[in-house]
Order: structure tokens, then C-alpha cells, then sequence
């Protein structure tokens, strides 16, 4: 295993190709439990595993190191990808939060967006953005134009602030939605 190793830390493809024989069952098989059992993926991950161990073999100290070492980069690589497929999951999950918030039929998706705005708009201490988002969403609503002639300001600053507000409504929601998933 010595020679080996240090043939592959010199560079010989045949020695290369040694380690990955001798190791890429276990990787993989580490990777398929990390990605709980997705082939493709745990073969996406396996390849990154060894191509980043082939690229900084040199910093192995000791050959005996090199079977831990090799499963910490995996076990790093494993994570980075959980964690990017979590925050796809919570991407995908806005999404489709915003995809249901489009839905004008969905009761109570209606129910839950008129909640989260009275709760925001109740923790608001800006009276103007107060004035705002009641005159956008009361009967009659008006338009961003008639606000802000109606309260004499820039009509930019009605704009900003109604979407920094959908904006607080929309990551309320969002939160609320995650905590549902949770339970």
C-alpha cells in the first residue's frame, strides 16, 4: 500500500487507479446511505470524492492516513450536498408557495395570506406604511397611483413599500409553511 500511495501521490495513473479500486465500493456505499439510496447522485458524489482527493493527495501525511482522510472528504462532500439539497427543498418550497398564492380559488390559502398580513401589518410602527397597505387592501382598493396622490407622496415609495411588504408577507407564509412540514 506504501509504494502505491506514494507512486499515486507522484502522479502514476496506475497507482491512481489502484486507490480507486481499492476504496470506491465503501465510498460509494457511504454516499448512497448520504444520499439515501439515489445511484446517480451517489455517484456524482463518489466522483467528486476521489477527484478532490486525487488533487490534494500530497497533503496525506502518512499512507495509513489515507483511508480516513479520504472518508472525511467524503463525509464533507456527502454534507455540502445535503445542505445544497436543503436549501433546494426550502427554494422549491417558496415557490410553490408562490405558485398557491396565485391560486385566487384556494380558500384557505387566502385565509392564511389575509392572517399573516393583519399579523405584519399589526407589528408595523411606520404609520405611512400602515395608511399604505390599508388603502391597497380595503374596499375599494386602490391603485399605487391613488395612494400616493391621495397621501402626497412619491408614487416610488408607495411601490417600495407595498413590495417590501409582500415581501414580509411572503417570508411569513413561507416560515409558516416550513413549520407545517416539520410537524
Amino acid at each position: 500500500m506504501e509504494n502505491e500511495f506514494l507512486a499515486a501521490c507522484s502522479g502514476d495513473h496506475k497507482a491512481l487507479r489502484a486507490l480507486f479500486d481499492r476504496y470506491h465500493r465503501r465510498v460509494m456505499g457511504y454516499c448512497l446511505l448520504s444520499t439515501h439510496g439515489d445511484r446517480e447522485q451517489a455517484m456524482d458524489l463518489t466522483q467528486d470524492t476521489f477527484t478532490r482527493a486525487f488533487k490534494s493527495l500530497h497533503r496525506v501525511d502518512e499512507p495509513e492516513h489515507f483511508a480516513g482522510w479520504l472518508f472525511t472528504i467524503a463525509a464533507n462532500v456527502c454534507h455540502s450536498h445535503g445542505a445544497a439539497e436543503q436549501r433546494r427543498r426550502q427554494v422549491m418550497s417558496l415557490f410553490e408557495l408562490e405558485t398557491q398564492a396565485a391560486a385566487p380559488d384556494d380558500k384557505e390559502m387566502r385565509e392564511q395570506r389575509i392572517a399573516a398580513v393583519q399579523r405584519l401589518l399589526a407589528s408595523v410602527d411606520d404609520p405611512l406604511l400602515q395608511q399604505i397597505v390599508t388603502l391597497k387592501y380595503s374596499e375599494p382598493e386602490h391603485t399605487t397611483r391613488q395612494i400616493a396622490e391621495q397621501l402626497a407622496i412619491p408614487h416610488g415609495t408607495v411601490t417600495v413599500k407595498l413590495m417590501r411588504f409582500r415581501a414580509a408577507v411572503r417570508r411569513e407564509l413561507a416560515w409558516e409553511l416550513l413549520d407545517a412540514e416539520e410537524v
